[in-house]
């Protein structure tokens, strides 16, 4: 079976990619921080004993040659932001090199097949404010953001507008590089909000602060009813079937854009969430917020995503609805604090 290489195996999208590439009967290789690698291989070699783990310190900058060696295809998970640090010009490079450096690298290597993880954010307006306006995403879609923009420093202290406009910036990035490289077969996996279970036997959060978006179903559990975000959401095990789907779609014939992949798997919206665990988990009701605890409205009418192009490409015919989502969450975040308990 083919070699895929995996950036950040550990990660949350990247250790349920990785399951689900074995379970299909691929060959992994997995890249990994120099600082998490030796913890990493002790704690998954007992389950995953033929996976095997590289170090990539940086992989926005990294020759990959060696890497890549051996390799038939590239599921880049672990696309690096640019959070933190006042040197604009230094943001912005991380968040396009993010994207195109391992595209650069596979074109060195001859790797043609390369996925990679995007997200629903460069779909809109890194204002977030197209969130709740009723419309309706499509592949066609794009959130407004320049580079000039980026290094003009006025939106240096919002954080979700660094965040989408480098998505944004990141994935135009990447297309055009794949328009310029006939040889190169780009896929990229857009998904709102993933939420879903940690792969046992790859390492665990160690905090809640390494929680991703998982965070947001744990603030239910300590009584918190999170802020009305976006309700759309795809469980993460739906997000690594369509990145390892990605790898058998035939290249595209003529706009490179077109294996630009939505996927949803609906709403989860926080009153919802509450009540449904009121009525099936009994024992969580001294941990989660009251059914009628007071919860901020949306502003709008929440905008949706026609996932149809992954229908009928990905066969993506069917994901995990909300109620399946939550409790795979809930039920994994909570052998998750067990180990902080012990730790």
């Amino acid at each position: 079976m083919p070699r895929v290489l995996v950036s950040g195996v550990n990660g949350f999208i990247g250790s349920n990619v990785t399951a689900e590439l074995l379970k299909a009967g691929y060959q992994v290789r997995g890249t990994l921080r120099g600082a998490k690698i030796e913890s990493c291989k002790a704690a998954i070699s007992h389950k995953f004993p033929h996976l095997e783990v590289v170090q990539v310190d940086d992989i926005a900058t990294a020759d990959l040659t060696d890497v890549l060696g051996g390799v038939d295809a590239i599921i880049h998970v672990a696309v690096p932001l640019p959070f933190g640090g006042s040197d604009l010009k230094e943001n912005l490079n991380i968040a396009i090199e993010g994207y195109v450096n391992v595209l650069r690298q596979a074109v060195k290597a001859g790797i043609s097949k390369v996925v990679i993880t995007g997200s629903w954010a460069a779909t809109i307006d890194p204002t977030m404010e197209q969130a709740f306006e009723g419309l309706v995403s499509t592949e066609k879609d794009w959130g407004h953001a320049t580079e000039e923009e980026f290094l003009s420093g006025k939106h240096a202290d919002n954080p979700m507008w660094i965040y989408s406009a480098a998505k944004i910036l990141g994935e135009r990035a990447a297309w055009k590089f794949a328009a310029n490289e006939p040889s190169l077969d780009l896929s990229i996996i857009i998904p709102p909000f993933i939420f879903g279970p940690y792969v046992p036997g790859f390492p665990l959060p160690v905090a809640q602060s390494a929680l991703s978006s998982n965070q947001h179903i744990y603030a239910l559990l300590t009584g918190i009813v999170p802020p009305p975000l976006p309700p759309l959401f795809c469980h993460v095990r739906d997000v690594a079937r369509a990145h390892v789907a990605a790898l058998n779609v035939p290249k595209a014939t003529s706009d490179v854009e077109d294996k630009r992949f939505l996927i949803c798997g609906g709403s989860l919206v926080w009153k919802n969430a509450i009540e449904y665990l009121h009525n099936t988990r009994p024992e969580l009701k001294e941990r989660i917020p009251a059914v009628d605890a007071p919860v901020i409205p949306f502003p709008g009418p929440p905008t949706t995503i026609d996932a149809s192009r992954a229908r009928r490409i990905l066969n993506m015919e069917k994901y995990c609805d909300w109620t399946e989502t939550l409790v795979d969450t809930v039920e994994s975040l909570m052998e998750t604090e067990k180990t902080w308990v012990k730790a």
